[in-house]
């Protein structure tokens, strides 16, 4: 059973089987992207080793760990120094959270059934591989989606705790992504997908001085952030298309 696990996250950590031991990092920086950790996790579920909770796998003793059913000891050891989050505010307010993220197409795993493949099950509710599929390019579409709930995980923490597919993201008629308290915006290339998501807080304290002249107007605070992660994403857009 833990050749098995070792050959499967040898794949895609790109790890030698024989350097893999129980402190070996295989979470998101041990792989190319987030696409390609879910798909390592579609992949054991696929070989009956299912994790419900992947997202808080460190290492591989923690990984092997969960296989067996027992309790993370192994990967609250420490491997690296990781930085602080910070607690969210204490006060009678919450600051807007924002977040970003940018994923290739060509990472989506193919296949011949969205609706029984295990990382498309995984990642995505019954509707939004609906929705996918009647899209021009399906593949190009989940990328968007998946960079969204990255996105949404980023600007609230609290929904790394959640399953991918829990996080469902809606489109209205005219077709924005939607999802509860968050401003969506997701935009394509002919390869790459970005999405910017920002958290919609009620807020009664005062906000600062250079917000409340830009609130003042047309333009209101979330707007403000949402342009901001715009431009962010654009220059996150051309610094990968120089890249390649």
């Amino acid at each position: 059973m833990e050749e098995k696990v070792k050959e499967i996250v040898s794949i895609y950590t790109k790890i030698p089987v024989d350097q893999i031991g129980n402190l070996t990092v295989i979470d998101r920086t041990a792989v190319s992207s987030s696409i390609v950790l879910h798909r390592m996790y579609a992949k054991l579920s696929e070989q009956g080793f299912n994790i419900t909770d992947y997202w808080e796998v460190k290492n591989f003793g923690g990984l092997l760990q969960r296989v067996n059913g027992q309790s993370n000891r192994i990967d609250e050891i420490s491997v690296s120094v990781q930085p602080l989050i910070p607690d969210q505010a204490t006060d009678n307010h919450q600051a807007s959270g924002i977040g970003i993220d940018i994923e290739e197409t060509d990472s989506m795993p193919r296949t011949n059934d969205f609706r029984e493949d295990a990382f498309y099950k995984m990642n995505f509710s019954t509707s939004e591989i609906a929705y996918c599929i009647l899209q021009p390019d399906p593949y190009a579409s989940f990328a968007g989606l998946f960079a969204a709930k990255e996105a949404i995980a980023k600007a609230d923490n609290s929904y790394r705790n959640k399953g991918f597919n829990s996080i469902v993201i809606e489109h209205t008629e005219a077709g924005k992504p939607v999802h509860s308290d968050f401003n969506l915006s997701i935009s394509h290339t002919k390869n790459i997908s970005v999405a910017v998501a920002v958290r919609n807080v009620v807020s009664t304290a005062q906000p600062p001085a250079v917000l409340k002249n830009i609130s003042s107007g047309n333009f209101s605070i979330p707007s403000y952030l949402i342009l901001v992660a715009l431009v962010l994403s654009l220059i996150s857009i051309y610094l990968v298309w120089k890249r390649n």
